[in-house]
């Protein structure tokens, strides 16, 4: 605290001896900008450098395979939008932590912490329309990412998507569901997705070091104005085929279906009237059915059935460290079999 004091003299004297015609209610916001609204010994100094990423470029699954740059465990997520998925394997992600992209009107930011091992994607359009540009600030809050927008001095909590400076404390980014899985998957079952990749020659990335951690826990974020209750689900619970747990979440209907052989997870509202059951893993990615004849994949997409095209709506989840769990949220519950 003592650095922001020793600014505030500075900017105060300098303000008193010239003749800009700012008062001193502004230079007190001038100078709230960089005060965080958390306890300033949870920010780690923010020294790393981190390029800016917003023309990210892909290639095929066949042309990673050709050059064998990622090994079968490889951890990665995957956004599936217009019917077509993208894969971000995290060895490749991990230059820059904040990929910006855009499909049609749908601005997105995709996020992973090395650290946490969380991945968020945000949506990087605001209620005014607005778009940000988000990248890795360098500071780390209880040792996860940072994002701040690059044009202004914003700054965000990636796991719990909430503002950190005083400026921006009361903003919450809206996110959209990725599932985290292995490279594996791809290969199987999404031979034609896109695959980030930083470099058209990406020697450098052979070896894979960022794998799959299989004691991370899947969070279902119940939003609440004053604290989150976490909803949390270890892979060891859905060791056995697809499996289906009925929660409540916003106050809605909610199902975590998840499967430890296949590696992921997802959480979706259930619409009225829909009773849904899991489908034997011989149809996977198709993994859910329901009482109308629809089929429903990973993602939430009817692909046969009556609704076929139809998304399910999804509350916010993702995966993280367990110890990155209990350090950002007080409310947690841990689902027992």
């Amino acid at each position: 605290m003592k650095r922001v004091f020793i600014l505030l003299s500075v900017g105060l004297i300098f303000i008193s001896c010239s003749t800009n015609n700012k008062n001193i209610n502004d230079l007190e916001e001038e100078v709230s900008e960089n005060l965080w609204c958390v306890p300033e010994s949870t920010i780690s100094d923010g020294t790393s450098f981190f390029p800016l990423m917003d023309n990210p470029n892909y290639t095929t699954v066949s042309e990673i395979e050709t050059r064998n740059f990622l090994n079968d465990n490889s951890k990665l997520a995957l956004y599936k939008i217009n019917n077509q998925v993208y894969a971000y394997p995290y060895d490749y992600t991990n230059k820059y932590e904040v990929i910006n992209d855009s499909f049609d009107d749908t601005h997105i930011a995709l996020t992973y912490c090395p650290f946490t091992e969380s991945a968020l994607c945000f949506d990087r359009k605001l209620s005014n329309d607005n778009i940000l540009t988000l990248k890795a600030s360098g500071y780390l809050h209880k040792d996860n990412l940072v994002p701040s927008d690059a044009n202004t001095t914003l700054f965000w909590s990636q796991m719990k998507t909430s503002g950190l400076r005083l400026n921006n404390k009361e903003d919450k980014l809206k996110t959209f569901n990725i599932l985290e899985t292995r490279w594996q998957t791809v290969k199987n079952h999404y031979p034609n997705a896109l695959v980030f990749n930083f470099e058209t020659n990406c020697e450098t990335c052979a070896g894979a070091e960022t794998q799959l951690n299989l004691n991370n826990l899947f969070g279902v974020i119940n939003e609440h104005v004053l604290e989150d209750t976490i909803h949390l689900f270890k892979y060891e619970d859905f060791s056995n085929n697809t499996k289906i747990v009925r929660i409540s979440v916003n106050n809605k209907n909610t199902i975590v279906v998840g499967n430890k052989n296949k590696v992921y997870f997802n959480a979706f509202y259930i619409p009225s009237n829909i009773t849904f059951s899991a489908l034997d893993d011989s149809e996977f990615p198709l993994v859910l059915k329901d009482n109308e004849g629809n089929k429903w994949d990973i993602f939430g997409v009817a692909t046969e059935g009556p609704r076929t095209g139809s998304k399910l709506t999804a509350p916010k989840s993702y995966v993280a460290a367990g110890w990155a769990w209990e350090d950002f949220f007080e409310n947690l519950i841990y689902y027992n079999n």
